[in-house]
This record gives structure tokens, C-alpha cells and sequence, in this order.
């Protein structure tokens, strides 16, 4: 089935900096993330075109990274390719109480040169979202991230894997972070998918002519595109271990069953909304606010603009909140 064109152009490639220079920035590219945000006016209506925007990946990726400079490589609108780094540097976000979700979020810069869309946090399956959308076990799964062998040259090139969810999160089952409650899909997770988004589309049920005979019915599928999680990886075991009642994953040499595991979005809007992160927006959105408190009531000026029409830029926003960040830091 086809996929929805925003799903390839929210995703981003994960590297590793070999060399930067006036030239640019080169390296190998190890991983996918995607990129997810939050409109401003949630908070306060008058910021309705400001957003905040995160790379979200793998916990594992960000630890196989601690220590080394890395960049996050996306398409650039007209063609070719545009680095786009961490606002803060290298400084990743966990879960704030899960240490067996494999979640790690930076926030970046909101570049327009970009060509991304990013992932709307009112997008993520939540499990009133999918009770309300009837997901489960079945239905249509993919995931949109990096094919190591093929990256592209000219531009990122994402390659899309489809399933369908095997098991949905309840019970926590193992994985290489622990003990954890997970998604499982039916497909094959490889290397440079770590951190990808994964999607899934409802069922969608219709009744057919009761002439065909009763309760008759025609199951296809719908054109949605809800968040289920992010990839963690494949599940895979040791071959000898395949017959043990308890064993240990290994991803580099074990074997690939053919389940992917997922981690729900339940978890990366938990890890997005944590009390910190979210205190870090209110407090970016209160240096923009004093402001506008010296501007006169009633005029142009004193109504928050942005690149299309507001005062208040994109740039003013992401120095506000590197303000915010020193203000509330993270330990």
C-alpha cells in the first residue's frame, strides 16, 4: 500500500561528525530519528506559527554516540541536503522514569530551508487514540528510516519496511534495556532503522450486500497515519539459546525472527512532556511574552508575528529557549 508522503519526509538520518568545515559536515551515517513538535499556542494563543521541535531516536543510538560529535542530515527543499544541529549540543533527553524505554529526544532548530514535516504530538497513538481508531492485532504497520547500504548521495533516500502488529503493549516482555512493555510487529528491523517511526493504519470494515450472506463484510485498509512508536530493533536470540526459557538478545549476531519491537508512543510523549521539557517551553514562551508586554494595546505591534506575519521569529523563540534551558537545567 501506498504511504503517506509526509511519513518519508519526517524522518532524519543520524552520523557520526568524521570532519566539518566551511565546506560542510561529512560522516557515516548510523541510524534514523524523526522529527516531532508542538505549536506554541497550546500554551499561550496568541504564538499560533511558533513551534517547538524535537529529534527523537533510540535511547541506544544516543548512547552508542555519548562522547562523539554528531549531526542530523535531512533534505533541503530544491534538492540536496542540510545539516541540522541540536540547539543544545549534545545533550539528549531521556524518559524521565523508565529506564527500559528506548527513547532519547533533542530539541533543534525549526529550519525553513528544510524539507521536513515534522510529527504532531497529537499524532501519537496513545491508547485513547487507538481504542478510538480500533487498532490492533493486524493491522497495517511501516516504517519509514535509513538503508545503510544506500543511504543516497545527492539527497537522504529512506526506505519504508511494512507489517503488521503482532502483540500490542501490555505485559512487559525482555528486551536488551530490560524488562519493558513494548508493541511487537511482524517485519524484519535492520541495521540504520534503529530510532525510525513507525506508523500504523486502521482496518477499515464496510458491509457488504446482506444478499452474500449474513454478516458478510469487506475489510481494507485506511488511509491514516497514526504514530505507534519507534523501532527499537529485531528481535532477535543467540542460536544457542533458541530452546532456553530464558535467554539474551544480541543484535549484532543473533537471530533475525522477523519481529521488530516498537516503542509505544505512549513513551516518547512521556519522555516529550516531561516536567522539565515542558517547563523549558513555558519558560521560552515567558521571555517572548515580556516582550510584548511594552508594546500598545490596540496597534500591529502588539500582537505576537512570526515568519508569516508574526513579531516573534523562529530565531526568537530558539533563544528564548536556550534562555529557558539554562534557567531549568537538567539534573
Amino acid at each position: 500500500m501506498r504511504v503517506p508522503d509526509f511519513t518519508l519526509k519526517c524522518v532524519g538520518f543520524v552520523g557520526e561528525v568524521a570532519s566539518r568545515d566551511s565546506s560542510g559536515v561529512s560522516g557515516d551515517l548510523c541510524a534514523t530519528g524523526f522529527f516531532a513538535s508542538i505549536e506554541m499556542s497550546e500554551y499561550d494563543p496568541r504564538f499560533k506559527s511558533v513551534r517547538a521541535v524535537y529529534f527523537v531516536t533510540a535511547r541506544h543510538v544516543a548512547d552508542d554516540l555519548k562522547g562523539r560529535e554528531f549531526y542530523f542530515l535531512v533534505n533541503k527543499r530544491g534538492g540536496g541536503t542540510l545539516v541540522i544541529d541540536s540547539i543544545l549540543g549534545d545533550q539528549w533527553w531521556l524518559h524521565p522514569n523508565d529506564q527500559a524505554a528506548d527513547v532519547a529526544v533533542a530539541q533543534v532548530s525549526n529550519r525553513p530551508e528544510a524539507d521536513i514535516i515534522s510529527v504532531d504530538f497529537n499524532q501519537f497513538g496513545t491508547s485513547e487514540r487507538l481504542q478510538r481508531q480500533d487498532i490492533g492485532i493486524g493491522d497495517e504497520t511501516y516504517a519509514t528510516g535509513l538503508f545503510t547500504p544506500a543511504p543516497g548521495t545527492a539527497q537522504n533516500v529512506p526506505i519504508v519496511r511494512h507489517g503488521n502488529i503482532a502483540m500490542m503493549a501490555g505485559e512487559e516482555i525482555q528486551t536488551e534495556l530490560g524488562f519493558a512493555s513494548v508493541h511487537l510487529v511482524e517485519t524484519r528491523s535492520i541495521g540504520g532503522l534503529s530510532g525510525s517511526p513507525v506508523f500504523v493504519r486502521p482496518t477499515i470494515r464496510a458491509k457488504v450486500d446482506p444478499k452474500l450472506g449474513k454478516g458478510a463484510a469487506f475489510c481494507g485498509v485506511g488511509d491514516g497515519a497514526t504514530l505507534l512508536g519507534l523501532m527499537h530493533g529485531h528481535w532477535d536470540i543467540k542460536e544457542s539459546e533458541m530452546n532456553r526459557a530464558f535467554f539474551t538478545h544480541d543484535r549484532k549476531h543473533g537471530v533475525n525472527m522477523g519481529i521488530g519491537i516498537v516503542v509505544p508512543a505512549t513513551k516518547i510523549l512521556e519522555t516529550l512532556n516531561q516536567e522539565k521539557l515542558m517547563e523549558i517551553r513555558k519558560e521560552g514562551l515567558r521571555q517572548l511574552q515580556k516582550s510584548a508586554r511594552g508594546m500598545i494595546p490596540g496597534t500591529d505591534s502588539a500582537k505576537p508575528k512570526s515568519e508569516d506575519g508574526e513579531q516573534f521569529t523562529r530565531e526568537d523563540f530558539e533563544g528564548a529557549l536556550k534562555k529557558a534551558t539554562r534557567k531549568v537545567p537538567k539534573k
